[in-house]
């Protein structure tokens, strides 16, 4: 495992590897967020990109809620837009930071890479990729005539692009929210599995703790939990995008999908950063 320290360093990791973990090094979520826009600022300055903006700040669960369910699926913030229709805010990076006045912490994060999940099985050629997933956002997805489709579950991403659905209809079933597609963990695996793909030969699990920064690349990974968290116990930041044009929308879409033709290769387990 990587051991380095400067931004430069973690920006390394965190364009090879996806993620970069730094560990027990942080006080407060303002010293937290400051790392983490300062290492996303200096990686999309060197890829090129523009820069991001915050898109979303949370503290989940909320301090005035309820402890959550001891699973979360496997999903991406704010969703991949697959049938842009106008402009809208898409993430691009999350932060995640476990403060010092938590009182304890069980959860473990769970990253999936998804150049190293996908390519366990064939893909439809892309033309056919990209109907799968316009027919399935009509039938099946939260899509809307007017705003168009985004998909925030992979389980649903990769079913549509496999043009075999299993799940039920976040449009006709009543009462169903997307999230809610798995009870258990096991539940979740074993609906991949039946897709060809087995997440724990590849899922990176990280078991955040009191001081810890967890950043990582929104796209290139889908992220879940196993285990609950406390109210107040963790603090969120979502960078990407915001007001994203159609166009561009389908330009980043269009490098999502690339994923499932192996266009990238997975770096080697060593290369993941943990500061």
């Amino acid at each position: 495992m990587g051991d380095n320290r400067g931004v430069t360093g973690a920006c390394s990791a965190l364009r090879e590897s996806g993620f970069v973990w730094i560990r027990s090094a942080l006080a407060t979520p303002a010293a937290a967020f400051a790392k983490s826009q300062e290492l996303i600022a200096e990686c999309t300055a060197s890829n090129g990109h523009d820069a991001l903006s915050v898109i979303g700040d949370f503290i989940l669960p909320p301090p005035d809620g309820e402890a959550t369910r001891d699973f979360q699926t496997l999903h991406f913030d704010f969703g991949v837009p697959l049938n842009p229709l106008r402009d809208q805010d898409v993430a691009r990076y999350t932060a995640l930071f476990i403060p010092r006045s938590a009182v304890s912490v069980s959860a473990v994060t769970r990253l999936v890479p998804l150049d190293a999940l996908l390519r366990q099985r064939r893909w439809p050629d892309r033309a056919t990729l990209l109907d799968n997933l316009m027919v399935y956002g009509e039938s099946h997805g939260a899509r809307d005539d007017a705003d168009g489709y985004s998909e925030g579950s992979l389980a649903r991403v990769v079913e549509a692009a496999a043009g075999a659905p299993r799940l039920p209809s976040v449009k006709s079933t009543p009462g169903f929210l997307c999230g809610m597609e798995f009870d258990t963990l096991a539940a979740e695996v074993s609906f991949f599995k039946c897709l060809g793909l087995d997440v724990e030969a590849v899922q990176v699990e990280v078991p955040l703790r009191l001081g810890d920064l967890l950043v990582f690349d929104n796209v290139a990974l889908a992220h879940g939990r196993c285990g609950s968290r406390r109210p107040g116990e963790l603090h969120q930041r979502v960078y990407g995008h915001r007001s994203l044009s159609p166009a561009a929308q389908r330009a980043l879409r269009d490098r999502f999908l690339a994923v499932f033709g192996g266009r990238r290769l997975a770096p080697p387990r060593s290369a993941v950063s943990m500061l």
